[in-house]
């Protein structure tokens, strides 16, 4: 039986056949067997190392007058023995280690901030384009001057506040993806396409930026799910719709519906710009939850 099992493969080469014993068979009940049935010793041995049987497992074997504790029947491990196992040992490949080169609790968190400080700034902004008709950058910020000074006094310093927190906003949503990314390549995920610096630059992109995000995202998330397998992944439900959103909005974005159809633009494009923000923020959230995840199971399984 020995010589015919696969764990043969693991002797050395220079063991002659032999010199190994044929292993006696050992009559043990299993937890979830109905009746005894017979292993080796070999087997006994794997499945005291398992945990499946401990010491006190009552077995038999011919010549026995009767069951006995394993402890009391296991003759011995012999040196033939001890080498197979010692070379079965080294030919187990090592777990993949994962940790994560940053942390992105805190910088969720933040996100969440900075979603509703650059929602409101964008909804405004594209409320001026839309009623105006207008596209260029310089008649924009015109505009937006313009409508400064005709404001309640008690709104400008609520804009003046947003406009300061606008750019910071922008930088904590940046930094989070590009850490994000970066914790990516600590996993040694292969065939990734995005690396960190790459994900900032094409999410800065004008007009189609949002969408290229979108893909960085379903990139990320596939490869904090299973690093090894991230390709056979599938993206969340809320990652799938928050593609869709950013396709319709850039749609929008290149296709002007004209100076008459204005409140028609702006609340679509407004109702777009806030089901995309949110999903994202969903999106930072469910990444940053399977990153922590993925590196908390692999440190549990080493301890």
């Amino acid at each position: 039986y020995f010589i015919s099992h696969p764990s043969n493969s693991h002797c050395p080469a220079h063991v002659s056949f032999s010199k190994i014993q044929v292993m006696s068979e050992y009559f043990l009940k299993l937890p979830g067997d109905s009746q005894p049935r017979a292993y080796s010793e070999y087997e006994v041995r794997e499945f005291l190392g398992q945990g499946v049987i401990d010491s006190k497992t009552l077995t038999w074997k011919q010549g026995m007058e009767g069951w006995q504790p394993v402890a009391q029947v296991l003759p011995p491990m012999s040196p033939v023995w001890e080498e197979t196992q010692d070379q079965e040992g080294k030919d187990q490949p090592e777990e993949q280690q994962y940790r994560l080169r940053y942390p992105l609790n805190g910088l969720a968190k933040l996100s969440i901030l900075a979603c509703f400080v650059l929602l409101p700034f964008m909804l405004w902004s594209s409320w001026i384009v839309f009623s105006n008709n207008v596209v260029n950058y310089e008649e924009i910020q015109t505009l937006i001057q313009q409508n400064m000074v005709h404001m309640p006094s008690f709104a400008v310093p609520l804009v003046f506040f947003l406009s300061i927190l606008f750019i910071p906003s922008l930088l904590i949503q940046l930094i989070w993806l590009y850490r994000a990314s970066a914790n990516i390549q600590e996993f040694q995920v292969q065939g990734i396409r995005f690396t960190p610096f790459l994900s900032v630059l094409l999410s800065c992109m004008p007009v189609v930026g949002m969408v290229l995000n979108a893909l960085v995202l379903q990139e990320i998330y596939k490869a904090s799910k299973n690093p090894a397998e991230w390709m056979l992944q599938t993206p969340s439900r809320f990652l799938r719709l928050y593609l869709l959103v950013t396709t319709a909005l850039t749609l929008c974005t290149l296709f002007p519906f004209g100076a008459e159809h204005y409140v028609t633009a702006f609340l679509l494009t407004g109702v777009l710009m806030t089901a995309a923000s949110i999903l994202w923020l969903v999106c930072v959230l469910q990444i940053t939850r399977k990153q922590e995840e993925l590196v908390s199971k692999n440190q549990n399984s080493r301890s």
